[in-house]
């Protein structure tokens, strides 16, 4: 048994005031997606990595990951990052298992995704995330309407893992009802199936802002190249 990963990678850098991808943006002189592909590579349960882009970056991102063998495809994404996913799961060999993860979000763990790995083997999805630190209040223009108790709450991260089968069956369940998610287990959610959770870390952040630079520059210099 093993995995193919499935990583969309069309994001823009708007918020970051820059008029490229942000996967292309080097951090200590390597690119944010080149840091992410290599954790894939590097695992021995991933025998596959395929990615989605913008189609004018396309042959920019085949150049830069040219010397990553387990990188098998890069497509070009559709209009929404459902649409991506989904066309690249057409694309796919059918497989045990999927993994799917953010392009921006190069802190994955070995640890992490083995634990993810062996959970997915046991339930046929799983997702990872981190308990809230904060109060979390739901409002209703600025009036609080209530309290939610932190300790059922989670902040979801990827990678999020899915049976081959039952990720495709989500995905064309999601077209035919036009479920528009913001993330892969709600199509699963509405299938009336289980997701199971396991415990992410802080570090696994998704670069989106000129601040998350410098929360990654920090992560890279306090655990070192190695990890």
């Amino acid at each position: 048994m093993a995995y193919i990963a499935i990583i969309p990678a069309a994001g823009l850098g708007r918020r970051m005031g820059y008029n490229k991808n942000k996967v292309f943006i080097e951090l200590n002189k390597k690119s944010i997606i080149e840091r992410t592909v290599e954790k894939f590579q590097n695992d021995v349960n991933c025998e596959g990595i395929y990615l989605a882009i913008r189609e004018d970056e396309a042959e920019m991102l085949r150049k830069k990951l040219s010397g990553y063998d387990k990188v098998h495809g890069v497509f070009i994404g559709g209009k929404e990052r459902q649409d991506s996913i989904y066309n690249v799961l057409q694309k796919i060999p059918q497989c045990d298992h999927v993994f799917i993860h953010d392009g921006a979000r190069p802190f994955i763990t070995k640890e992490l995704l083995d634990d993810i790995y062996d959970n997915v083997k046991m339930h046929k999805a799983v997702i990872c995330g981190v308990k809230v630190k904060d109060t979390v209040k739901k409002v209703s223009g600025t009036r609080v309407v209530e309290t939610l108790p932190r300790e059922e709450l989670f902040i979801t991260h990827t990678p999020q893992a899915f049976d081959y089968e039952l990720i495709m069956h989500a995905h064309e369940n999601a077209r035919i009802n036009t479920l528009s998610v913001t993330d892969d287990s709600s199509m699963v959610e509405a299938l009336g199936e289980n997701v199971h959770i396991v415990e992410s870390s802080y570090n696994n952040i998704k670069i989106t802002t000129r601040e998350d630079l410098v929360i990654a520059e920090s992560i890279i210099n306090r655990e070192g190249e190695d990890k």
